[in-house]
C-alpha cells in the first residue's frame, strides 16, 4: 500500500465552509477514480511551539491510500485531477506540500479503524437537505436498510436513538448518539451500543452548499471490527470475514442512504414548483 500525504496551509481568507467543500470534492474525485482505496482529512492540531516554528505549518492534512505506486501515478495524471487543482488554485489561496510513502506505523496490519467517505450532489437547497438529515425518525421511511428508529432522548443539539437495520440480510439493532451542529450543518454520530460485529462505529453527515439550489452531501464512516475470541468474532466469523462484511455493508448502505436523501430532497423541490 502507498500513502499520499498532503499538508495544506490555507490563507485566513479561505473560510471553514470553503475548506470543507475543497475536501469533499477532493475525496469524491479520489474515491470515484477507482484508483484510491481510502481517503481522509482533518485539521492540524496546533501546539504552542507552532507559534515560533520556521517554515510551513499546516492547518489541514489529507491522506490517500492506493494499492501501489502505479495506481497513485495514474490518479495524479488524470485530467480531472489537474482540473481540480487548477480550479481551486484560482479560487482559494493555499500552500501545499506532499509525500508519497509506504504505510509507516503498521496501522494497516491488525485491528485498525477504517475510514470511508461517500458523497453525492443534490439538486436542492441546503435547508431542504438539512431538514431531512435531522429527522432521524424519518430514516425508517426513506432509507431502504433501516426498518425502525425509536428516539430515546432528544434536544436541539443531540439525539439518542435505537435503530433496527438490515445488515447483510440480517436484522440488527443498536443505539446511536447524534450530535447536531446546525451552524456548520454537521451531524456527528457514534454507536453507544454496538452492532454484534462492531467494536466502534461513528462518522459524520455533512451538508455543504454549492450554491443556493445545490448541496454537496458527504457521509463518512469510521469503523473497527471486534477483536476475535478463540479466533472468531461474535462466535461465528473469522476476523477477516467480519471486516469484509462490515466494509460491504458500509459501502452498500452509504450509497443507498445518500441516494435516498437525494431523491427525497429533489422530490420536495419539485413539489414546490408551480405547475
Amino acid at each position: 500500500m502507498i500513502i499520499h500525504t498532503l499538508v495544506y496551509r490555507f490563507a485566513d481568507s479561505v473560510s471553514e465552509e470553503r475548506r470543507s467543500q475543497f475536501f469533499a470534492e477532493l475525496g469524491a474525485l479520489a474515491l470515484e477514480s477507482g484508483l484510491v482505496t481510502h481517503f481522509g482529512h482533518g485539521p492540524h492540531h496546533r501546539l504552542p511551539v507552532d507559534d515560533a516554528a520556521r517554515g510551513l505549518t499546516a492547518n489541514a492534512v489529507a491522506q490517500f491510500a492506493c494499492p501501489d505506486l502505479e495506481a497513485l501515478k495514474a490518479f495524479s495524471e488524470l485530467p480531472g485531477t489537474h482540473e481540480f487543482i487548477d480550479r481551486w488554485r484560482s479560487e482559494a489561496e493555499y500552500e501545499a506540500a506532499y509525500a508519497n510513502h509506504d504505510e509507516l506505523l503498521g496501522l494497516t496490519r491488525g485491528n485498525t479503524v477504517h475510514h470511508t467517505e461517500h458523497t453525492v450532489t443534490v439538486a436542492a437547497p441546503l435547508q431542504t437537505v438539512w431538514d431531512i438529515l435531522v429527522d432521524v425518525e424519518g430514516y425508517a421511511r426513506i432509507f431502504p436498510p433501516t426498518q425502525e428508529v425509536k428516539v430515546l432522548e432528544e434536544s436541539p443539539r443531540h439525539q439518542i436513538a435505537r435503530l433496527t437495520v438490515d445488515v447483510n440480510g440480517a436484522v440488527q439493532s443498536w443505539v446511536s448518539r447524534r450530535d447536531i451542529d446546525p451552524e456548520r450543518h454537521v451531524i456527528s454520530y457514534r454507536q453507544l451500543e454496538n452492532a454484534p460485529l462492531m467494536a466502534h462505529m461513528g462518522g459524520d453527515w455533512r451538508a455543504l452548499p454549492i450554491d443556493e439550489e445545490t448541496t454537496q452531501l458527504v457521509l463518512t464512516h469510521d469503523f473497527r471490527a471486534k477483536d476475535p475470541v478463540d479466533g472468531l468474532v461474535a462466535g461465528t466469523y473469522t476476523f477477516e470475514e467480519a471486516e469484509a462484511m462490515i466494509a460491504a455493508a458500509v459501502e452498500r448502505n452509504s450509497v443507498a442512504d445518500l441516494g435516498a436523501v437525494k431523491e427525497q430532497a429533489e422530490r420536495a423541490v419539485l413539489a414546490k414548483v408551480p405547475a
